[in-house]
């Protein structure tokens, strides 16, 4: 059975479908999945979840922490709230944390010819970022610390910051307790880089996009070992049904592209990520 190792089934857009959904997940051939928190407030919701599916034949785990986009909430009161979920036995990991530095690009066209006016004479432009990158890894880097005290697993968010969120991690020793590089999608090197520190790399939907190169790439070089499977849903689904709801069931259509640019089979790539899932979680 498929373990979708990052969900948010919290979203807004499965409130009218959500328990008749997630009752069904076992018939579509998923048994166990994490849902993710990204703020105090969903890290809560997330246990609740958790809780809710006790005796369900769908397990339910919790992972609990802040989102860089949300590190504006970040205070000592948050991580306090954070470090108190963090004790609820259905909590599995710290997460997801990490960085973002997608830039939020809100400017007229009159300002991106100034900026690139004073690029080119070598002055400093301000990038719009949300929140501030030094916002961000300190956010980063007291997750972190929370997850070493708490001796917890990590799960981490990365986009257009490879090289800072690699750093933090190798520097603060975030990879003590092991983790998962959520929805990666960086080259082979980065995969390489991550992997020596001892972190799994989350795989979904985008693998099978025409234009995911790179991850095919990395599917292929990097050893199933370190490869969980996940659908960040309701984002992120795969080809054939790109562009509407995801959801854990789904996941089936990764794992058979993965089977096939490992030339093993579905059934092995579907125990082998569940088995990975399990042991960076430390679920038995």
């Amino acid at each position: 059975m498929i373990f979708d190792t990052h969900c948010h089934y919290n979203d807004e857009s499965f409130d009218q479908d959500r328990e008749e959904l997630l009752r069904s997940l076992p018939e579509k051939g998923v048994d166990r999945i994490c849902e993710i928190g990204y703020t105090p407030e969903s890290s809560e919701k997330a246990i609740q979840l958790a809780k809710a599916y006790v005796d369900s034949s769908l397990s339910i785990h919790s992972v609990v922490g802040i989102h860089p986009e949300h590190a504006a909430v970040w205070s000592p009161e948050a991580t306090a709230k954070i470090e108190a979920l963090s004790k609820e036995k259905e909590v599995v990991a710290i997460g997801e944390i990490g960085l973002d530095y997608f830039r939020l690009d809100k400017r007229s066209k009159v300002q991106k010819e100034r900026d690139e006016e004073k690029k080119r004479r070598g002055e400093e432009v301000q990038e719009c970022f949300n929140p501030e990158p030094t916002v961000q890894k300190s956010c980063f880097i007291e997750m972190l610390d929370l997850a070493k005290r708490r001796d917890l697993p990590v799960v981490i968010h990365s986009r257009d910051a490879a090289l800072d969120t690699f750093r933090i991690i190798r520097d603060q020793k975030g990879f003590v307790n092991g983790g998962i590089v959520h929805c990666f999608s960086y080259p082979l090197e980065v995969a390489k880089d991550f992997v020596s520190l001892g972190m799994m790399l989350g795989i979904g939907g985008v693998l099978t996009f025409t234009n995911a190169k790179k991850l095919k790439q990395v599917a292929v070089e990097i050893p199933l070992e370190h490869i969980v499977l996940e659908t960040d849903c309701p984002y992120m689904a795969p080809v054939p049904v790109r562009g509407t709801r995801n959801h854990s069931g789904n996941l089936q259509y990764v794992a058979k592209l993965l089977a096939e640019l490992k030339g093993i089979s579905v059934e092995d790539v579907i125990r082998k990520t569940a088995e990975n899932g399990k042991r960076v979680y430390r679920i038995k």
